[in-house]
């Protein structure tokens, strides 16, 4: 099938949604012809580029009026897929949704805006998203409770499974984004009071990799927590507000029989949500 993607951020871009649509990308790719639309957030980039047989178109600007007239010249690729998949960003294809309603358009809903309490726009251009969709997949349980959305399936990201050497661990890491809902300020007192070294990463794909070299992982977000979770590095989190407790509670981290779900289990997912 043609597989369309779209996206606000993608490779070379640094980040957790980033990461989750090339890692789906990378293995869908094997048996489908796999197109991303995203952002251009460098100027530097390319407007297309086939990278690892993945087709990448990027729209120069971020305003919705950018957006839909660049779409406005790219019909082909709405023609063209089989399967159009949304990551968040569901008003980029609005004012197309019906003009192509027999199309079959999923959604993907990451995390949260980072506003508390949740403000009603917010839930309504959700609620919106998801009944202009067939179905859809939400990162984390607590989407349920504050933006009222009913999954077809709920997942919190994956680990490839790595052997890790055995070295001795030190200090403490933080991965993640600099944003006030990650704890940097906090960990930073954390590691202080707990006297041990911070080597913070907030711009490194590589970062995931780094946890089994130490004592304690400081992470806020479910990737990196199941990066350090796959390397048995305590783990350290934060949390300001109740949304943000339960995006961290509503998991099922804490069961002695979870399991941490590969990369290519959660591309299964995508592909039984498309078959529905």
């Amino acid at each position: 099938m043609n597989i369309l993607f779209l996206t606000r951020l993608y490779w070379p871009h640094v980040g957790g949604v980033e990461k989750h649509v090339e890692k789906i990308a990378e293995i869908l790719k094997k048996k489908h012809e796999i197109t991303i639309v995203c952002e251009k957030h460098d100027s530097k980039l390319s407007d297309f580029e086939s990278r690892q047989r993945i087709s990448i178109y990027r729209i120069p600007g971020s305003d919705k009026w950018t957006i839909w007239k660049w779409w406005l010249g790219h019909l082909q690729l709405i023609k063209q897929a089989d399967v159009i998949h949304i990551h968040d960003v569901f008003f980029w294809f609005l004012p197309f949704r019906l003009p192509y309603w027999t199309k079959k358009v999923y959604m993907t809903f990451h995390g949260w805006e980072g506003l508390y309490p949740v403000p009603w726009k917010n839930i309504i251009i959700r609620k919106i998203s998801e009944w202009m969709s067939k179905g859809n997949i939400c990162v984390g349980e607590f989407i349920k409770k504050y933006y009222g959305t009913n999954p077809d399936y709920v997942i919190y990201g994956a680990v490839e499974k790595t052997k890790y050497p055995k070295v001795k661990r030190q200090g403490a890491i933080f991965v993640g984004r600099s944003d006030a809902d990650q704890g940097l300020d906090y960990y930073k007192d954390l590691a202080s009071k707990m006297r041990v070294k911070l080597d913070i990463f907030t711009n490194d794909p590589n970062a995931g990799k780094y946890f089994y070299k130490y004592k304690y992982a400081f992470v806020s977000g479910y990737l990196s927590i199941l990066e350090a979770m796959a390397q048995s590095t305590p783990i350290f989190t934060y949390y300001n507000n109740p949304l943000k407790c339960d995006y961290l509670n509503m998991t099922p981290f804490k069961d002695k029989n979870f399991k941490i779900p590969s990369w290519s289990e959660v591309a299964d997912i995508y592909e039984k949500l498309w078959q529905k």
